[in-house]
């Protein structure tokens, strides 16, 4: 029962991305989105078999998310200016994770910022970016214990 489940919690998020993606929905395009979503689906379940992924760490998810618009608005920002001007503040920083935050969300979660890429999460509280922005941004306040960045 916990494998359907989980097929079909990847098929109904998969189904409503594409739909989001399609601006006029006819009912051929919306089962094309619906048979490729349960591939899909099935696909997703099978890489995290494969790699024995599993959801855990989740503290501090919620702070995240609410700094996520800000991250991403200030992100582009700083890309922005990144590109109007020279970007010698590029900075690679291993940002230490607050206690119970997931290495893999909050990887994701800092990566979203446009001026951030993540490069390595070399232990299981700690990631690597790569960033243009001279100080941490809302996401990396976020996810980072005080003091976390090195």
């Amino acid at each position: 029962m916990r494998e359907v489940s989980e097929i079909v919690v990847w098929w109904a998020v998969l189904t409503a991305a594409t739909v989001v993606f399609i601006s006029t929905v006819s009912p051929v395009e919306l089962l094309v989105a619906a048979l490729a979503a349960l591939a899909g689906a099935f696909a997703a379940r099978r890489v995290r078999l494969a790699v024995g992924g599993r959801a855990k760490g989740g503290r501090g998810a919620v702070r995240a998310l609410v700094a996520l618009p800000g991250s991403v608005v200030r992100g582009l920002a700083v890309l922005t200016a990144a590109l109007v001007t020279d970007p010698g503040g590029a900075t690679v920083r291993r940002i230490r994770l607050r206690p119970g935050a997931g290495a893999g969300w909050a990887g994701t979660m800092l990566a979203t910022a446009p001026d951030t890429c993540v490069l390595d999460v070399p232990h299981d509280d700690e990631v690597l970016v790569h960033t243009l922005s001279r100080g941490p941004g809302p996401m990396e306040r976020a996810v980072a214990r005080a003091g976390g960045a090195r």
